[in-house]
């Protein structure tokens, strides 16, 4: 939840006033977001070693 706030600059108490669905559609669009990005940053390092390699 700290990413919404921090990345989307909606304060806590904006996200806790929403209806609960919305809510849930926020962080399930938050976890998609993070997970794509560990999936890039995975690949990242794989190239990356294999370049040393």
């Amino acid at each position: 939840m700290h990413l919404i706030f921090q990345r989307h600059h909606i304060p806590p108490d904006e996200v806790y006033n929403k209806d609960e669905k919305v809510k849930r559609f926020m962080y399930a669009s938050m976890m998609l977001q993070l997970e794509e990005e560990e999936k890039v940053r995975k690949e990242q390092e794989r190239a990356a070693r294999r370049m040393r390699s």
